[in-house]
């Protein structure tokens, strides 16, 4: 019995010895990171920012809580490459800012790391994913479309289409010619939808370019190519269109088409509406359906028209007609203007209100006095250059997708030419059923040369 318990005995002074060992080495491990003194930190930099550039980088921050500072490291790419940078502190707040150039496009990681004049460094201060811009960020950019140019009264007025705001797009950068013959610059922001040029010289065209900054504390603007010789095209509806309606019938300003006479006219059964002839315009007996035969009356209706009471529009509408089954089928309804127009660019414009399916409706620009059959018209494609041929003919199809939307065709003349414009359709309709276009206005735009 002795004998086991002396056995117990000398285990447990075994386990007190070795667990004494094992303290007095980890003891000693602590002691040889601290045999030079207790470890000293240099205060770190406060409030970081990276910004990202083209092909470099702005690091900025402050130094405020140690003043033995002397210099600061910026490291990047696992520490591969670094920065020195000379701190002098002389005030209880200094500022960093110092440029990383020669920088490969693509996403980085920096550290900032403080020493005092014993090399004792700071605990690092990491910015990750920060990205820096070069050729490849600049070949993505687009620059904005311009979906229309006006000019009145030396005022460009310049319709942007569409363009992703997300990618930076700031402004669009503008050159172009005033009224006194000098070189003008405008700025125009994307956010909006038009841009006004003041004092634009007439026959004159401008460049432009969009501006670029990639994200909101990006320290470099980038520039699109310059999109040159850009036409601004003059309202010259006045000139050459007679009674033009009103492009928008929810305007409160402008006039409506007019009829020939507010006297004469028809009210057909089965439909409230009046029934009269359009004054200015050239209008076939398909196209003048509404009475008691073909050549009566039509093209001109005063109706209820998108939210406007008594709106009156150009017309071309077949069925509901009771009385007169033959009426109820129009068959190359035509209505139009010819005009001899100035060598020019130009460009024809509708605003439709209303258009049925299942129809076939043609907005058509041709040479000549007056305008085809549909079936004449389709057998050549749609062109913008009329050489002087009477087949010469720029043309586009409405469909329902047109209804509320102003529509265009384009064409060019390179000397003076009659041209004709305006609407021609085949309607089917019904005795209880209609198919129709309604037109609230025109207009003509031109560059002359």
């Amino acid at each position: 019995m002795k004998n086991i318990l002396n056995i117990r005995s000398l285990l447990f002074l075994l386990a007190i010895c070795m667990a004494g060992i094992a303290s007095c080495t980890k003891m000693d491990d602590f002691k040889k990171y601290v045999r030079d003194g207790e470890i000293s930190y240099t205060g770190r930099v406060d409030s970081l920012i990276i910004r990202s550039g083209r092909n470099r980088v702005l690091v900025q921050g402050l130094f405020i809580s140690d003043r033995k500072i002397t210099l600061c490291k910026i490291y990047w790419n696992s520490r591969q490459d670094s920065l020195i940078v000379p701190v002098t502190r002389k005030l209880a707040v200094d500022t960093l800012k110092q440029y990383v150039s020669n920088l490969f496009e693509g996403s980085y990681n920096f550290e900032v790391i403080t020493y005092d004049s014993q090399m004792h460094a700071s605990i690092p201060v990491v910015k990750s994913g920060v990205k820096v811009y070069g050729n490849n960020y600049a070949a993505s950019l687009v620059n904005m479309p311009v979906s229309d140019v006006s000019l009145e009264n030396s005022t460009a007025t310049i319709s942007w289409g569409g363009l992703d705001k997300t990618s930076g797009a700031l402004y669009m950068d503008i050159l172009y010619t005033n009224t006194s013959n000098a070189a003008a610059r405008a700025k125009r922001l994307t956010n909006s939808a038009t841009a006004q040029l003041l004092n634009y010289k007439y026959r004159t065209t401008f460049d432009y370019r969009t501006v670029y900054l990639p994200d909101s504390l990006a320290i470099d603007t980038f520039y699109t190519d310059y999109r040159r010789g850009i036409n601004a095209r003059t309202d010259v509806t006045a000139s050459f269109i007679d009674n033009p309606g009103k492009m928008d019938p929810k305007s409160t300003t402008g006039q409506q088409f007019l009829p020939v006479s507010l006297t004469q006219g028809a009210v057909v059964a089965g439909n409230a509406a009046t029934w009269r002839r359009l004054a200015g315009w050239t209008s076939n007996a398909q196209a003048n359906n509404w009475g008691t035969a073909f050549d009566t009356y039509g093209t001109w209706v005063e109706r209820t028209a998108e939210t406007v009471v008594n709106f009156a529009t150009m017309s071309l509408e077949a069925g509901k007609n009771g009385t007169t089954p033959t009426l109820n089928t129009m068959s190359n309804g035509k209505i139009y203007q010819s005009k001899l127009l100035p060598a020019g660019e130009y460009s024809l414009e509708a605003r439709v209100g209303n258009a049925s399916a299942n129809s076939a409706i043609y907005f058509v620009a041709k040479a000549g006095t007056d305008i085809p059959d549909i079936s004449e018209l389709i057998k050549r494609p749609s062109i913008i250059n009329f050489t002087g041929l009477s087949t010469d003919a720029s043309y586009m199809q409405i469909t329902t997708a047109a209804q509320g939307y102003t529509i265009a065709i384009n064409f060019t003349i390179e000397r003076e030419t009659r041209v004709s414009f305006g609407f021609v359709a085949n309607l089917n309709g019904t005795g209880t059923a209609n198919q129709y276009v309604k037109i609230s206005g025109v207009r003509m735009k031109s560059l002359a040369f």
